[in-house]
């Protein structure tokens, strides 16, 4: 016989058997008991949480020859017939196949005859939230004024997108997530009733990951079973569902608090090459984070040894920064990456804050394990090196500034753009609210020092400049005001924001960005010298102040990504090989059989020697 699903072999046959829904089954069974059925129910929920469950058996109550206390015997031949899913009375339905007119006109015209062996016609429509308009309209006069030997039972887990005429002819009953205590308690007990070995801890875990729905717990158990024959371990469930386990997390943040930049992006790499995602990383530190916040504040068991060494404010800014990566994470293209720069940024969180690390704090780090006293005054010598250069840079920053960023709002007489459509004017009118001060002041840029002064500044910055001083908020500003600009509000910089708007900003930091093209040609543009200084003003007036850019090819980019992430791992300070732009082709003279237009180079990058350029 095929092996059936534990979640369909541990499915609810009577309304005692429902997990945390007490709220639903003790009013039903009531409305049974005491004749008082409704003509239409309406079960909404998240999934796995038992709606249609609770459908089938209101199903078999109001058929059941005899029912004891508003609960289905099973045993009689309308309670067999709903079990094995042949009652003819009993008509479940899909709302996602069965969402047309015809469908719900065909079910109105057979409401109207009897039933063949119960007392009461049932119909169970999952899913309903995925009918048509036309279908709902087709449903309302038959589901407020239905013959009275028929049933309505209808589930959904998007009950925003029922319409009100619907909700306001049924019963609604709200299932919520089942508690995690319950659902370990029913797990651990499937697993004694089929005598499965399992460490005492599994029961919860697989609960917890189920995340309120017994079906993805129970399904979650069916996996474990079938992976492991002897004894089912903790070990095992993080295996299988990818989640991180608390050993792994409980490192990760005393390296964080100690401020141990190799071994914590050196644990996180080693997560990840065992297969781990960067977003279940981050939600297993979320986790140890939320147990020592509550074994701190609501005296919880402290599970971590650790609710006595951390200060409430370092754990709520911590937790704040993971949500911040989480965000930055689901926006990523290289979610590894922004996992090991946000790991780093963790670490040097409290760096100009004022937090006092209680005094248990170093027995607590270091039991079972060194302080590695070497390894830390060399990673403050780094630090001190660090911060020494970036005193230097901010000198020459200063030295070469030149002009003064104009603050106030000029007046700007050009249509308004509200909610998408044009006042006046065409699109090449279009106002900008974050383009307006740039454009009225462009008058001032163009003078040629103060060209001079911004092309001064952009050749200082390095890519392992802008890396060692990149966060995720000044990426995020950064991407957010080039997103909102607008190619229209000044057509002679259209072509430059139109480059920016295309490329991805891969870093940023206060002071200079690092651009990513696709193609080597692309990024070539930004530094001939129309480009060059359109971009450096763009990006200076959107930041209020001068702001600089490195353009690379997306290749070169990813080069020099992994060798800034070694270096750091051997506690260096990062020393890159630059982009060298690529635009002036060497030929003699000028011209000659290689020499190509620069206006070709994109075409030729793009197709090689399949390109053949004719004067």
């Amino acid at each position: 016989m095929a092996h059936l699903a534990l979640y369909r072999t541990y499915r609810p046959q009577d309304f005692d058997a429902v997990i945390g829904q007490k709220h639903i089954v003790q009013t039903v069974k009531n409305q049974i008991k005491h004749d008082l059925l409704a003509h239409a129910y309406m079960f909404s929920g998240p999934r796995g949480t038992g709606k249609t469950s609770i459908a089938r058996i209101v199903a078999k109550a109001i058929n059941c020859a005899s029912s004891v206390n508003g609960n289905p015997c099973n045993e009689c031949e309308s309670c067999v017939s709903v079990n094995n899913s042949n009652h003819p009375d009993v008509i479940e339905l899909d709302g996602a196949s069965n969402n047309g007119v015809d469908e719900i006109r065909d079910i109105r015209d057979r409401v109207k005859y009897s039933p063949s062996l119960s007392a009461y016609k049932v119909y169970i429509i999952d899913e309903v939230h995925m009918l048509s308009t036309g279908a709902f309209n087709a449903l309302l006069k038959t589901l407020e004024e239905p013959p009275a030997h028929v049933v309505f039972m209808l589930a959904t887990t998007e009950i925003h997108k029922v319409p009100d005429t619907i909700l306001s002819r049924v019963q609604r009953f709200d299932l919520k997530q089942i508690p995690t205590l319950d659902m370990a308690e029913h797990l651990g007990k499937i697993l004694i009733e089929k005598e499965i070995k399992f460490e005492e801890s599994v029961p919860e875990l697989v609960a917890q990951l189920a995340a309120g729905g017994l079906r993805d717990g129970l399904s979650i158990l069916d996996q474990a079973i079938a992976y492991k024959d002897e004894i089912i371990t903790i070990a095992d469930i993080h295996e299988l569902n990818g989640s991180v386990d608390e050993e792994s997390t409980l490192k990760m943040l005393k390296q964080i608090m100690q401020k141990d930049f190799t071994g914590l992006v050196e644990t996180g790499q080693l997560l990840l090459k065992s297969g781990k995602l960067p977003m279940r990383i981050i939600d297993g530190l979320f986790k140890i984070l939320r147990d020592i916040l509550k074994a701190q504040k609501l005296n919880e068991p402290d599970n971590t040894a650790l609710a006595g060494a951390m200060p409430t404010k370092m754990i709520l800014d911590l937790i704040k920064k993971l949500n911040a990566i989480a965000q930055e994470l689901k926006i990523s293209t290289d979610s590894e990456l922004m996992l090991e720069i946000g790991l780093i940024e963790l670490a040097m969180l409290d760096e100009n804050e004022d937090f006092v690390v209680t005094a248990p704090v170093a027995t607590v780090l270091s039991s079972g394990e060194d302080l590695r006293v070497n390894d830390l005054v060399k990673q403050l010598e780094v630090l001190k090196i660090e911060v020494a250069k970036l005193q230097q840079q901010l000198s020459n920053k200063e030295q070469v500034l030149t002009r003064e960023v104009r603050s106030e709002q000029p007046s700007v007489d050009f249509p308004v753009f509200v909610q998408g459509e044009l006042v006046n004017g065409d699109p090449s009118d279009i106002y900008d609210p974050v383009m307006a001060d740039m454009v009225s002041s462009r008058e001032e840029f163009e003078t040629p020092d103060d060209a001079l002064s911004l092309n001064v500044v952009a050749e200082k910055l390095l890519i392992e400049d802008v890396l060692n001083e990149a966060t995720m908020n000044d990426k995020m500003s950064v991407q957010d005001k080039i997103k909102a600009l607008n190619p229209f509000a000044k057509l002679d910089l259209k072509d430059v924001v139109m480059l920016l708007k295309d490329c991805e900003i891969a870093a940023a930091s206060s002071r200079g960005c690092v651009l990513v093209f696709d193609y080597a040609t692309t990024a070539d543009k930004m530094y001939s010298d129309d480009f060059r200084a359109n971009a450096l003003f763009i990006l200076s007036e959107l930041t209020g102040g001068v702001y600089d850019f490195i353009a690379l090819p997306k290749e070169f980019w990813v080069d020099a990504r992994q060798s800034y992430v070694e270096q750091k791992k051997r506690n260096e300070v990062p020393q890159l090989v630059q982009y060298s732009s690529s635009r002036v082709l060497d030929v003699k003279d000028g011209v000659g059989e290689d020499a190509v237009v620069p206006f070709y180079q994109d075409i030729v990058e793009m197709f090689g020697d399949l390109v053949e350029v004719i004067d």
